[in-house]
């Protein structure tokens, strides 16, 4: 079995090792070595990254027969390797791993919440606890303790111990394996097994920094930061304060006043907005029905516009169906490089709209279709709008002529 050098020392960073075996795992070779200080992903935390022989490791894992294998990017030879680790992301992991463990205990203490998973990620990490609906206090009280007992930079010891000598610590959660137990002491506040890399003392993890909460799978999900992690969150949320401050023309003290009033203010704003829209919409619509061309006893409104909102478009054509019973609307839009057609009927016209919105598609080189009373549609051939509206026009005169039939 692979030696772990990790699990004595998570702060060496260059070893030199035998190649115990040489596997093969897709297009990579990977290595089996007689001792390692490269950590393969287990109990929530990623592998260590670095190189072997100036190789990049891509992945660490264990085989089925607890071998841990380095996959490279190419392959190395001779039997005597050299590995160095990739030590910021090791640090960072040993933060995280560590800032876990007094979180889960953090938790259970303040809230009585057990830990069921734990998983980091290349941006944060997660808990997830047996426990629903905890309150913004209680996750304070908790990220407090677990703060406090950072600043008190209280030893985090590892041992190895036996099955029978278990009995001896508070373990957290009981162990997975029957021997060869590893415990991770946090000096007085926390026992768990573990096997994964972690600081040598509280204070190194810096910050614990709970970003947000909330109900998952019948518990909690909580997303924390570590260390680094947490500072630059903190430097990132200050420079967005600070930009959103300067832009307002005011402090971080009064930014949250003024954000509501400004909130509040735009509110105001959108319902005189929609008041003036439905009026401008209103005046609008009687304008276009003065334009109306009609058909024996319906009117028709035939109108290209050109990068008109679709819904702008759409509430207009329903404020004339509703303002002058007996219409037709045909509407195209020219937005963006591409041609749009709407067309709506009254209820009292007998025409389908949904069979006149295919016949005009074709004409646009696109694609549509809708229901008697509603249809829409669209197509590259921007220069063929006009044509097809009038196409459709004349459809209708034809069908009201009894040449066609459109009902």
């Amino acid at each position: 079995m692979t030696a772990k050098l990790y699990l004595a020392n998570p702060y060496l960073r260059d070893f030199s090792t035998m190649v115990s075996r040489t596997v093969e795992s897709g297009d990579q070779q990977g290595l089996i070595l007689e001792e390692t200080l490269f950590y393969p992903s287990s109990g929530g935390q990623p592998h260590d990254t670095g190189t072997i022989n100036d190789a990049p490791v891509l992945d660490v894992f264990e085989d089925e027969n607890q071998q841990v294998v380095h996959l490279l990017a190419e392959p190395v030879a001779g039997n005597r390797v050299r590995g160095s680790i990739h030590w910021q992301r090791r640090f960072d992991h040993m933060q995280q791993h560590t800032g876990q463990h007094l979180l889960s205990q953090a938790f259970a203490r303040v809230a009585d919440a057990e830990t069921i998973s734990f998983h980091m990620g290349n941006q944060s990490a997660t808990l997830d606890l047996n426990q629903a609906g905890l309150s913004i206090e209680t996750v304070d009280a908790v990220e407090t303790l677990a703060n406090r007992i950072i600043y008190e930079n209280r030893p985090v010891i590892g041992r190895i111990i036996k099955k029978d000598e278990l009995s001896q610590f508070p373990v957290r959660k009981p162990p997975t394996i029957e021997d060869d137990i590893r415990i991770i002491e946090i000096k007085d506040f926390d026992y768990s097994p573990c096997g994964g890399t972690h600081c040598a003392g509280t204070g190194e993890i810096g910050i614990i920094k709970i970003r947000r909460f909330e109900n998952y799978k019948g518990g909690s999900r909580i997303h924390f930061l570590c260390g680094l992690r947490a500072l630059k969150d903190y430097q990132e949320k200050s420079r967005i304060i600070k930009k959103i401050g300067e832009s307002m023309s005011t402090g971080d003290a009064d930014l949250y006043k003024n954000i509501i009033k400004t909130r509040d203010e735009l509110k105001v704003l959108r319902l005189e907005h929609s008041s003036l829209n439905k009026r401008y919409i209103n005046i609008e619509a009687r304008a276009l029905f003065s334009e109306r061309r009609e058909i024996e006893n319906t009117n028709v409104i035939v109108k290209v516009f050109e990068d008109r909102d679709s819904k702008i478009l759409k509430s207009l054509a329903r404020q004339l169906i509703e303002s002058f019973p007996g219409t037709v609307v045909l509407f195209g839009n020219n937005t963006k490089g591409k041609a749009s057609l709407f067309y709506l009927r009254s209820e009292d016209a007998a025409w389908d709209m949904g069979k006149l919105m295919q016949e005009s598609c074709t004409v646009i080189k696109g694609r549509g279709g809708g229901r008697p009373q509603q249809a829409q549609g669209g197509g590259p051939a921007v220069d063929k709008l006009e044509t097809a509206l009038q196409s459709a026009y004349r459809n209708l005169c034809a069908a009201a002529a009894g040449l066609n039939q459109l009902d």
